[in-house]
C-alpha cells in the first residue's frame, strides 16, 4: 500500500518510482517516474488490486541502521520521532496509540494531534523498521524526523488534501449541474448521456478524493477496530454500488450527485478540523511566547545585520542583542559587557554580569548594553526548548472526560452500522429495496461521530493556547479538568502574595542625627534589612558621617563608632515583634530610633483573593514565616485566621495540602516543590521554569497572582463548553437517526447536515473560548 512506502532519496541525487521502483531525478516533485506509472498505480489502487510489495521491508530497514539511529534517535537510541501522514482527528490518536498491542517491541507510541508527530519508544529488543511497518499497516505513512523538522511534511500533506478537496468540489459541482437537468425532466438519449457523464465525473471523486476515508476505514478494520470513517465508507460503497447497478439497468435512481457532494463536504470538514488541530500549541510553539522567533545576524564579516528566523541560524553565527531584548538562542558573549536577567530559567531576580566568554540562554534578557553573541544552539536545541519538550508527554495527556468521550464515540460508530442495517429492513418492508437503501444511506451519512471527536480536544487545545499566549503554560488536558474541580486555594506568602523583599514601613527617631548614623552603618551591609534601609533613605542626605570599627555579625546586626559614640542596629526584647519585624538603633546602649519592616503586598493580591472568594472558593496561606507577619498579611487580604498557617516546614505544607481535597497550591517552583507536587492542582508563579515544570501542573511567567482567578475561570468555562458541545452532539445525532429511520431524510440533505453539525460544534467552541481572552487582559 502507498501508505506503507517511503520514497528514498539516493545518495546520487535520485529516487525510486513508487510503482515500478525505477530510479529518476530527485528534483522532480512527482512520486512516479512517468505518467503511465502514476495512472496504473492509482487505477490498481482504486480497484483494490494493489498488494503490499516486498520492497516495503527493504525500504524501511534503513531505520535500524546504526548511523541513522545515532542521528535520529534519542534516549539511549530507543526513541524516535515520526511524522505520520494521514492523521486528522482524535480517532487517529486512539488507533495509532494501540501500536504496542500488536507490535511487541514497542513500549509506547504518543501522537501529537496538533503536529502529526508520533514519539515511538522501543524496548531493547525492538526495531524502528518493524514499528514503522506496523504504523504503515494502520494507514499512516511514517516519516522519521528530528525535533522541529515536521513542518515541511505537514505542508506537503496539507497541499495534497487541498488538491483532493478541489477535485471533489469541481467535479461535484459539474455533477450537480447534470443532476439538475435530470430533475428538470431531461429524457431519452440526452438523459442517458447525462447519467453516464455523471458516472465518469464521479470516478475521480471516488478513486482520488475519497481515498483518505477508505484508507482510514480499512486500516482500522485490519486491526479489528471501528473508526469514524467506517460508516462513511459504508455509505459511499453502498451508494456507489446501487447507483452503478441502476445505471446499467436504465433506472433513474442514481446518487452520484449526492455521493460526490458528500465527499466534498466531508473533505471540507476534515481540512477545517486539521487546520484547527495544527493551531493547537505544542512545546515548540510555546517557545515562541518566551523567546524571539527572529534574530539580528551579522552579514559576513561586516558590521551590518539582517533580521532572520532563528531556525536559519547555525552554530558560530554572530548575532546582536540590544538592551531590553530577549536572547533568541543559546550562545556565548564575544563582545560587550552588561547584565542578564535569567529569572525565567533560574528564578533569581538578581542580574547576572555578562562579559566576553559568558554563556547566555534563549528566553533570558539583556538589560544594559549591546552584546554580540556567538550562536551555540538555536531552535529546538536550546535549553528552553529542551525544557518545554520534557513536558510534551504531559501536554498530550488526555483528560478523563476526553477518554470517556472517545469510548462513547467508538461504541457510537458500531451502533450507527447496526442502525443503518435496521433502517434498510424498515424501508424494505415499507416500500421496497429502494426505500431501504435510502434510509440506510441517510443514517450512515447524517450521523456525525465527528461531533464527539471534536467536542473535547478542540476546546481544550484552544484554551491551552489562550493561556500560553498570556505566559501561562498548562502541562496537559487533564490539568484543565483538575483545575475546574478546585474548591480551596492555598498561597505561599513570601514572593507570591508579597513582593518578597523587606521595606521600611515606619521610622521612629528619638534623637537628632539618628537617621544619618543609621544610614552610615547600613550602607556598608548587603543584608536585606540594610538594603531596605538604603532604599528608604536614598537621596535624603547630602553627606554621611564617617564610621570606624565597623562590624557585622550574621543573625545579630551591624555596629560601628561614629564621632566617638558606639552605634548598633539590632533587635531588642522591648520592641514588639508580633506584627512585623522591628529593629532598633542604639547609641551607647540607649535606643535612639526604631524601624518597622514589612513585606509589602503585591498590588494584585487583594483583588485576586477577592475574586477567588467571590467564586465561592476557600482561600488560605501556607507560610514558613512567623505568625505575626502571616496574620498581618491575612488581615490585609481578608483571609480567615483559621485558614492561615505559619512557621511550616516544606513537609508540613505538603501534609496540609494532602489533607485538603481539591486543593490548588500556588507558590515557588523551588521552595514549595513538595507541596506543589502533592496538591490536586498546582501553579508555580515564581522560580525557575525548569524546576517549576517538574513539580507543578502550571507554570506562570507572570509575576504576582493576578492570573490565578483567570486560570480557574478558563478551566471552568472550558469544561462548560465541552458539556454544551456534548449535549448538542447527542441531541443532533438522536434527532437525525429518528428522522432518517422514519424515511423523511434525503441522503443529499443528510450530507449537508453532517458537516454543518461539526461546524456548529466548532463555532460553539470558538465562541465559548473566545470569551476567555478578556480573562487574561
Amino acid at each position: 500500500m502507498e501508505s506503507a512506502l517511503r520514497i528514498p532519496v539516493l545518495e546520487t541525487g535520485r529516487k525510486s518510482c513508487l510503482h515500478c521502483q525505477t530510479e529518476y531525478s530527485a528534483q522532480s516533485n512527482s512520486l512516479f517516474c512517468c505518467k503511465g506509472c502514476e495512472t496504473v498505480h492509482f487505477l490498481l489502487k482504486g480497484r483494490g488490486l494493489d498488494q503490499k510489495p516486498k520492497a516495503i521491508q527493504e525500504d524501511l530497514s534503513y531505520l535500524d541502521d546504526s548511523e541513522f539511529v545515532q542521528s535520529y534517535a534519542t534516549h539511549e537510541s530507543r526513541e524516535m520521532l515520526f511524522y505520520l501522514e494521514g492523521v486528522h482527528c482524535a480517532a487517529c490518536v486512539w488507533l495509532t496509540e494501540k501500536l504496542p498491542d500488536f507490535c511487541p517491541g514497542v513500549e509506547f507510541l504518543q501522537l501529537n494531534l496538533a503536529s502529526g508527530v508520533a514519539r515511538v519508544r522501543l524496548y531493547e529488543s525492538g526495531s524502528f523498521a518493524q514499528a514503522a511497518r506496523e504504523i504503515a499497516r494502520l494507514g499512516y505513512r511514517p516519516f522519521p524526523v528530528k525535533q522541529g523538522q515536521s513542518d515541511e511534511l505537514r505542508k506537503k500533506e496539507d497541499r495534497k488534501l487541498l488538491i483532493q478537496l478541489g477535485v471533489a468540489g469541481m467535479l461535484s459541482g459539474n455533477i450537480m449541474l447534470l443532476a439538475v437537468a435530470l430533475y428538470a425532466g431531461a429524457s431519452g438519449a440526452l438523459a442517458e448521456l447525462f447519467k453516464w457523464s455523471s458516472f465518469i465525473l464521479f470516478l475521480p471523486v471516488l478513486f482520488y478524493s475519497a481515498v483518505p476515508f477508505f484508507k482510514s476505514a480499512w486500516a482500522s478494520l485490519r486491526v479489528k477496530q471501528v473508526s469514524i470513517d467506517v460508516p462513511i465508507v459504508f455509505g459511499l460503497a453502498v451508494g456507489t454500488a446501487v447507483s452503478i447497478v441502476n445505471l446499467f439497468m436504465g433506472s433513474d435512481q442514481i446518487y452520484f450527485d449526492s455521493l460526490s457532494t458528500l465527499v466534498f463536504l466531508l473533505l471540507s470538514t476534515r481540512y477545517l478540523l486539521k487546520k484547527v488541530n495544527q493551531h493547537a500549541l505544542n512545546s515548540s510553539e510555546w517557545a515562541h511566547f518566551l523567546a524571539p522567533a527572529k534574530a539580528k545576524r551579522f552579514i559576513g564579516h561586516s558590521s551590518k545585520t539582517e533580521t532572520v528566523s532563528v531556525n536559519l541560524l547555525r552554530p558560530n553565527d554572530l548575532i546582536q542583542v540590544l538592551p531590553g531584548e530577549c536572547f533568541p538562542v543559546d550562545g556565548v558573549v564575544v563582545q560587550g559587557e552588561g547584565a542578564v536577567n535569567c529569572s525565567l530559567l533560574t528564578g533569581e531576580s538578581a542580574l547576572v554580569a555578562a562579559s566576553p566568554g559568558t554563556a547566555v540562554n534563549a528566553g533570558t534578557w539583556n538589560q544594559h548594553s549591546p552584546l554580540i553573541v556567538r550562536v551555540v544552539a538555536s531552535g529546538p536545541k536550546t535549553r528552553l526548548n529542551r525544557i518545554l519538550a520534557s513536558v510534551e508527554s504531559s501536554l498530550r495527556s488526555r483528560a478523563p472526560i476526553v477518554a470517556y468521550v472517545d469510548r462513547v464515540g467508538q461504541a457510537f460508530v458500531v451502533a450507527v452500522l447496526a442502525l443503518a442495517v435496521l433502517g434498510f429492513f424498515i424501508g424494505l418492508f415499507v416500500s421496497g429495496v429502494q426505500e431501504g437503501f435510502q434510509r440506510a444511506l441517510a443514517i450512515a451519512i447524517v450521523v456525525c461521530p465527528c461531533t464527539f471527536a471534536l467536542a473535547t480536544p478542540l476546546a481544550i487545545s484552544l484554551s491551552i493556547g489562550r493561556a500560553a499566549k498570556a505566559g501561562i503554560l498548562v502541562k496537559g488536558a487533564d490539568v484543565l479538568e483538575r483545575l475546574s474541580q478546585v474548591r480551596t486555594v492555598f498561597f505561599d506568602k513570601t514572593g507570591t502574595l508579597t513582593v518578597g523583599e523587606l521595606r521600611v514601613s515606619h521610622w521612629d527617631q528619638f534623637s537628632d542625627g539618628a537617621a544619618e548614623a543609621l544610614m552610615a552603618l547600613e550602607i556598608r551591609s548587603a543584608h536585606p534589612i540594610a538594603r531596605a534601609v538604603q532604599r528608604y533613605f536614598q537621596g535624603r542626605f547630602e553627606w554621611l558621617p564617617e564610621v570606624e570599627d565597623f562590624r557585622e555579625q550574621p543573625g545579630k546586626g551591624v555596629s560601628g563608632t561614629i564621632r566617638g559614640d558606639r552605634f548598633e542596629v539590632r533587635s531588642h526584647p522591648s520592641l514588639d515583634q508580633t506584627v512585623s519585624t522591628r529593629v532598633g538603633l542604639f547609641k551607647n546602649g540607649v535606643i535612639v530610633g526604631a524601624m518597622t519592616f514589612s513585606d509589602v503586598l503585591r498590588e494584585d493580591s487583594k483583588s485576586s483573593v477577592d475574586q477567588l472568594k467571590a467564586m465561592g472558593l476557600h482561600v488560605g496561606i501556607l507560610s514558613g514565616d512567623a505568625g505575626g507577619p502571616v496574620q498581618d498579611v491575612s488581615g490585609q487580604l481578608g483571609i480567615q485566621p483559621g485558614n492561615s498557617f505559619s512557621a511550616l516546614s516544606p513537609e508540613q505544607k505538603a501534609e496540609v495540602v494532602k489533607g485538603s481535597p481539591f486543593t490548588l497550591m500556588v507558590g515557588d517552583g523551588a521552595n514549595d516543590a513538595v507541596a506543589l507536587a502533592q496538591a490536586h492542582a498546582s501553579v508555580a508563579v515564581q522560580g525557575g521554569m525548569e524546576m517549576s515544570l517538574r513539580v507543578a501542573s502550571v507554570y506562570s511567567s507572570q509575576s504576582g497572582v493576578r492570573s490565578i482567578p483567570a486560570l480557574l475561570v478558563l478551566a471552568q468555562e472550558t469544561l462548560r463548553v465541552i458539556r454544551r458541545n456534548l449535549v448538542f452532539a447527542v441531541v443532533y445525532n438522536l434527532v437525525g437517526i429518528a428522522v432518517a429511520l422514519s424515511g423523511r431524510l434525503d441522503p443529499l440533505f443528510a450530507a449537508v447536515l453532517m458537516p454543518l453539525s461539526a461546524l456548529t460544534v466548532f463555532l460553539s467552541t470558538m465562541a465559548g473560548t473566545g470569551k476567555l481572552r478578556r480573562a487574561f487582559r
